[in-house]
């Protein structure tokens, strides 16, 4: 068997699973270069509504496999739907997830794969792959096993989960309905004794927004130039805050240090842009909001 044939039939054991809302058109390019890599690529639309159809049937037409949902239940919900039409393909061993503004290069998928059959023939059962760096900037190492490089709570978007990790711990948790569901998804692995394994590639992916700082209505200048801090949509930090309180109280007993630090960064951000960035009258009510939810334990999506 040739190398090419070889690697030809790795990649038919791996399907995307793509999680889309309300897209632009570049969402059929990303899947265009999915599909260069895999056999398999599934788009959820999570419940974007009308006037995405053009979108759809373009993707479609390139040779995914479009679900569509008839509500917005959150990128977990989309993950897990995707991933149950996936797995009716009995030959899928992996599943990479991958965000809707995500271009994964040539490549990619492949050197995912390298890094898991490296592990494990390093005596390294994988239970999730993530890049080494995204959009140039390193992802956290959590040191070396028997020679290979872990990490620390990988982003969802080109992650790569074999199936056999899905078979241990199940799902996506959807009622955080979006951020932390990596986080939550990686320590659920790692209690099981599934580290994440780091390959030596790379993806663009966009985190957040910038805008330019400004401080009693005047611009924030540091050297001359104009500062900008990153910040999230305003609704966004009602599930930032409330998530974190769930998913802390869920794993304090066992990564206390984790829960802590996370409460104080994501605090020390709210802090940081509610004095530099506009809106912080709105962001500070959607943080308090997601506290009182998260004290209470409330999950699944915000009832508006």
């Amino acid at each position: 068997m040739t190398p090419e044939l070889d690697q030809s039939l790795r990649l038919a054991n791996v399907a995307a699973v793509v999680t889309a809302f309300r897209p632009t058109p570049r969402l059929v390019d990303n899947v265009a270069s999915l599909l260069k890599q895999l056999s398999t690529v599934v788009v959820v639309d999570d419940g974007g509504g009308c006037g995405f159809d053009h979108i759809f049937a373009a993707v479609a037409e390139a040779g995914a496999v479009v679900l569509r949902l008839e509500s917005n239940s959150g990128i977990a919900a989309a993950l897990n739907a995707g991933i149950a039409r996936a797995r009716d393909h009995a030959d899928v061993e992996h599943i990479v997830t991958v965000d809707q503004d995500s271009l994964l290069p040539a490549g990619y998928v492949q050197q995912l794969l390298a890094a898991a059959a490296s592990a494990s023939s390093a005596g390294v059962q994988p239970g999730l792959v993530s890049p080494a760096r995204i959009h140039g900037n390193p992802v956290k190492r959590a040191g070396t096993r028997r020679g290979v490089v872990l990490g620390k709570e990988p982003i969802q978007s080109g992650l790569l989960i074999p199936i056999s990790t899905l078979d241990v711990i199940g799902q996506f948790w959807d009622g955080l309905f979006i951020d932390l569901v990596d986080t939550e998804y990686y320590f659920r692995a790692l209690d099981a004794g599934l580290p994440t394994v780091l390959a030596d590639t790379e993806f663009d992916h966009s985190l957040g927004t910038m805008v330019d700082a400004k401080l009693f209505g005047r611009a924030v200048r540091l050297g001359g130039r104009k500062l900008q801090v990153r910040i999230a949509a305003t609704w966004r930090y009602y599930y930032i805050f409330r998530n974190r309180i769930l998913v802390g109280t869920r794993y304090a007993r066992r990564h206390p240090v984790w829960v802590i630090g996370g409460i104080l960064t994501d605090l020390r951000h709210l802090a940081y842009v509610s004095v530099l960035a506009p809106g912080r009258t709105a962001r500070l009510a959607s943080a308090v909001s997601g506290i009182v939810d998260g004290v209470r334990g409330n999950s699944g999506r915000k009832h508006r």
